[in-house]
């Protein structure tokens, strides 16, 4: 695509199409879509002013906002760090900002290339962009939409790259009329008739005390190679504040350094998209062998120029591109050396330095010089080993210390010793049906790895669990926890390189969790002793394998108490007799098994037993009462030989009132103050005494006359 400027000193320049927008922080790279217009804004504080730049998002009101300019709006929000209740309204331009004439371009124009696109995209009668179809009517009208987005992008392009470019494009504005410890709200409103176009204002917050020096370029760093130089730095941590970079060069010791180009280097390949962080430069060098230095620097799109990188140095060097080859390598029959020979190019001679002898175990392992210096006209070499397998390169070194390898070569020491047999192998499973193996490591110089074996039973034949050896002693199974087998067994053998085997390792058994719960037991007929107050709970005890107690539970029936524990019975017992249950009281019983890992079958369905009362109770011995009008009371007395005495009931009642309980006595209890009377009442007095198995003595009864 070519684009023609109006000045004839520059004939054209050819760039990539470009879509720029702005977000809240920076003017960037987005392809134009639908979208409401509006002005977005950007600012940058200095030591005493206020920079702004701004542009609409879309051609049509960029073009429209051409013919009637922008005016700024500042509304003073804080002063010394208090936010007053009125702010301060301040129109900064009385005439809308427009750009500038064209005649006053010419000027600009004739040495600043983005003064040049920026004016032929505002002003210019042809912007010619070449497309295909030409002739085609439908095509001619996309051609001008495609026109008019054309002198957009380029326009906003131009204007990002230089703020001089921006102030005549009518999209910047520096404020000087601002002063410290304030902070402004900057509203930018296009000037177009909204009978024409309707176009929402763009605002930002600033103030002086948000400059910040600007920051050094990071991470710059170059490759040198044959008189070029590959030159690179970070440009996505720092795309906030550099538009655009200048390199420059010195070779003369950093006395002098000149910028590379003329025009600064800008990022073409950012955007949303942007997967690389690093921005690339390729320089050519005059001269191999010669010092060279570069430092860069930011420029922003106000148009401010931030500190120097560090400085990177370097020379370019002529590329060492011969590579040596190994003809043969033979093991010698002591089986303790080998004899390498090589060849190498004659081209190369020029440049080579020396060769080096590199040794490895692995064929991509890390290689090792093992014999260095080696004479540049030498082609052969003995060289004493003990390592059962080794991969050798000769790796041929030029005069700047660059190095090129040949293809490996393999050499195996002659072995027929296998390594020693793993000890100490040892296991454990997890309840996920996790193993985790672990043995002593072997220690030999051509040790391999090890091989794993596993059954389920300790008579049937080992399978191996290893697709390949495994060089560590410890190895991770899976094993279905949820089997009749009980236990699963492991074996290990170990292999040297040369595959010779050892012995296997001891087998070990190890026990798979239990995670199934026991059978539960079942009830049988109970037996009670009445007269005793005792009840003998039967049972079948649970026909699991590994079931190890029974566990009896009782609770009264109705009551708020949580189930009790009366006793654990082991097995093969199968009943149990308790002793401590109360006569007339109803009780819930039940049973569970625990097996040898802990685990408890669901409790069986509860049977209810109560014991009646049937035995002959001792009446209370004495039951006295003694009215005492003076004091208001009758103090009544008794006494009870009886032992486990739990409580004491009183009933009260007169001449209309037949008796109710009146009071529940603790069984400690030998006398009782009945204040609560009226004058001229007979009273009858019952007195019941209750056991702590619930049992209860004849009611014993008195009157009296108060």
């Amino acid at each position: 695509m070519l684009i023609h400027y109006m000045n004839n000193n520059i004939r054209y320049v050819s760039l990539g199409i470009l879509f720029l927008f702005f977000s809240t922080t920076i003017i960037g790279q987005k392809a134009i879509g639908n979208q409401d217009p509006e002005v977005k804004v950007i600012a940058s504080a200095t030591k005493n002013s206020i920079k702004l730049r701004w542009a609409v998002n879309t051609p049509s009101a960029w073009k429209h906002a051409n013919t009637y300019g922008f005016t700024i709006e500042r509304r003073t929000i804080t002063q010394n760090g208090e936010i007053l209740k009125a702010p301060i309204i301040k129109k900064i331009t009385p005439a809308p900002i427009q750009p500038k004439p064209l005649l006053d371009w010419e000027v600009l124009a004739a040495t600043n290339d983005n003064a040049a696109i920026a004016a032929q995209a505002i002003y210019g009668n042809d912007f010619d962009v070449e497309m295909e179809d030409e002739g085609n009517a439908f095509m001619s009208i996309i051609n001008q939409a495609r026109g008019l987005e054309q002198r957009f992008s380029f326009a906003l392009f131009a204007a990002d790259q230089d703020y001089k470019v921006a102030e005549y494009s009518g999209l910047a504005y520096t404020d000087t009329d601002v002063k410290p410890n304030e902070r402004y709200l900057y509203r930018i409103y296009t000037s177009i008739p909204k009978e024409k176009m309707e176009v929402k204002f763009g605002g930002i917050l600033i103030g002086l005390d948000d400059y910040k020096d600007l920051p050094k370029p990071i991470d710059f760093v170059g490759a040198f190679k044959d008189k070029n130089t590959l030159l690179s730095w970070n440009a996505k941590l720092l795309k906030d504040q550099y538009s655009s970079y200048t390199i420059e060069r010195s070779d003369d010791q950093g006395s002098t350094f000149k910028a590379l180009s003329s025009t600064p280097v800008i990022n073409f390949s950012g955007g949303d998209e942007e997967k690389n962080d690093r921005m690339f430069y390729m320089d050519s060098l005059p001269a191999n062998n010669k010092m060279y230095q570069y430092r860069l620097k930011g420029r922003s799109m106000f148009g401010e120029e931030g500190p120097y990188s560090k400085i990177v140095s370097g020379s370019g060097k002529l590329a060492f591109v011969y590579n040596p080859s190994i003809k043969e390598a033979t093991l010698l029959k002591n089986n303790t050396a080998v004899v390498i020979s090589w060849e190498f190019p004659d081209a190369g001679k020029a440049t080579l330095s020396h060769f080096e002898l590199t040794r490895a175990n692995e064929l991509k392992g890390n290689y090792e010089v093992v014999q260095s210096n080696i004479a540049k006209d030498k082609r052969s070499l003995n060289f004493n080993t003990s390592e059962p397998i080794n991969y050798y390169k000769i790796v041929a070194v030029d005069s700047y210390g660059t190095k090129r390898a040949s293809f490996p070569k393999v050499i195996q020491l002659d072995d027929n010793s296998p390594p020693e047999t793993p000890l100490g192998l040892t296991g454990v499973i997890d309840t996920t049906g996790i193993v985790k193996l672990t043995w002593k490591q072997n220690t030999e110089s051509d040790f391999l790895g090890y091989r794993v074996f596993k059954a389920n039973l300790d008579n049937e034949e080992f399978s191996q669990i290893t697709f390949r050896p495994t060089p560590k002693s410890i190895f991770t199974d899976t094993v279905n926890i949820k089997t009749l087998n009980t236990h699963v067994y492991y074996k290990v053998q170990a292999f040297d390189k040369r595959y010779n085997p050892s012995d296997f390792s001891e087998i070990i058994s190890i026990k798979r969790p239990d995670v199934i719960p026991p059978r539960a037991p079942v009830f049988t007929p109970y037996q009670m002793d009445k007269e005793q107050a005792v009840v003998q709970l039967n049972w079948i005890v649970s026909s699991s394998a590994d079931a190890k107690t029974t566990v009896v539970y009782r609770k009264e029936q109705g009551g708020t108490t949580d189930w009790e524990l009366l006793s654990k019975i082991p097995l093969p017992l199968n009943y149990y007799t308790d002793t401590s249950a109360a006569t007339n009281t109803n009780y819930l019983y039940t049973l569970l098994t625990v097996d040898s890992s802990g685990l408890e079958s669901a409790p069986i369905n509860p049977i209810t037993i109560r014991i009646p009362d049937n035995g002959k109770k001792q009446p209370i011995d004495k039951f006295l009462a003694l009215a005492n009008r003076e004091q208001n009371k009758i103090d009544l007395n008794w006494k009870y030989k009886v032992p486990n005495v739990k409580t004491f009931k009183l009933y009260r009642g007169t001449e209309t009132e037949a008796p109710t309980l009146y009071k529940i006595l603790e069984g400690n209890t030998h006398s009782f103050m009945d204040t609560d009377l009226t004058v001229n009442t007979k009273y009858t007095y019952m007195l019941q005494g209750v056991l702590t198995t619930n049992a209860t003595s004849p009611l014993k009864k008195i009157q009296i006359e108060y």
